[in-house]
């Protein structure tokens, strides 16, 4: 009985989308998931932009630039992570300034970067770092909100691990 609800549901709103036309808001902006919510469908622009935040985290690192490590995390973001040695770390994004500036750039750092899950105001990103340090790779997860209109990382959760 549920499953028939749902089917028949998804049927309606999915008439009810077309009545609206190819053009309109309502097709390119929501769609329906299992049950009954209807969501907001992310927004390519914002999705670029998630991506860009990235790019610009990945280039402070490899260019050892605290500034544009700043651009790229909230004023009060916070990090986690294990170390090579499985040594947590934890607290401020500082720490990772603090490394930055005492070792340098990370020159040969390269990063594939995934979108996990985007809201309208709210992103996970996975990023898989290569060559963090000689010996090292860094899994990253990291979360984005966009405040003020601009999407900013606010906690980064990772693990390094010795590179193979």
């Amino acid at each position: 009985m549920r499953t028939a609800f749902i089917v028949l549901l998804s049927l309606c709103s999915t008439m009810a989308m077309a009545k609206e036309g190819p053009g309109s808001s309502a097709s390119k902006k929501t769609y329906v998931s299992t049950g009954h919510k209807i969501l907001t469908a992310p927004d390519a622009a914002d999705k670029k932009a998630i991506l860009d935040v990235i790019d610009t985290y990945v280039e402070g690192l490899r260019l050892g630039r605290v500034d544009l490590l700043k651009k790229s995390f909230y004023k009060n973001a916070i990090m986690y992570g294990f170390s090579a040695e499985n040594e947590i770390t934890e607290g401020s994004v500082q720490h990772l300034y603090d490394l930055i500036e005492k070792n340098g750039a990370l020159s040969k750092v390269t990063s594939v970067n995934s979108v996990l899950h985007q809201t309208a105001n709210t992103a996970s990103v996975l990023a898989e770092l290569k060559n963090t340090s000689p010996n090292h790779n860094s899994t990253d997860y990291l979360s984005l909100m966009k405040i003020n209109g601009e999407w900013k990382i606010i906690s980064k959760v990772y693990h390094l691990s010795h590179a193979k």
